[in-house]
Formats: structure tokens, C-alpha cells, sequence
């Protein structure tokens, strides 16, 4: 079963036990991994949570399976 949060820009939400937040600038934060910039229609993984990360214009979408 997977899970998903959609967050705007200047906000946070939980994926199960992970903080997922959008920084000013759509800077990515999930868990304790680095920031990343994501541009309109990125997506990217984060390794050591294995959250999937969409960022769709201003709505970005954190998944986890």
C-alpha cells in the first residue's frame, strides 16, 4: 500500500514517520537527506527514505510504497 502527501510551497506535512517540506525557492526536504531544488515537472527519489518526490507547478507530491 503506498502513501502520499501533497505540500505547497512554504509548508510541511508527515509521510508515516517522515517530515516532508517545501522551502521557499521549491527546496525539497525529506527526512534527514540534503536539500533539493526540483523545477516544474521533476521528480526525484530520496535514497535513504525511498520517498518519490513530483513536483507539479506550485503542488509538490511525496510517495512512499
Amino acid at each position: 500500500m503506498s502513501e502520499s502527501v501533497e505540500v505547497k510551497e512554504g509548508y510541511y506535512d508527515k509521510l508515516g514517520s517522515i517530515h516532508c517540506g517545501v522551502v521557499k525557492g521549491f527546496k525539497i526536504n525529506c527526512g534527514p537527506e540534503q536539500l533539493k531544488v526540483l523545477e516544474d515537472g521533476d521528480e526525484h527519489v530520496f535514497d535513504m527514505t525511498g520517498v518519490t518526490v513530483k513536483r507539479n507547478g506550485d503542488e509538490v507530491s511525496f510517495s512512499q510504497q
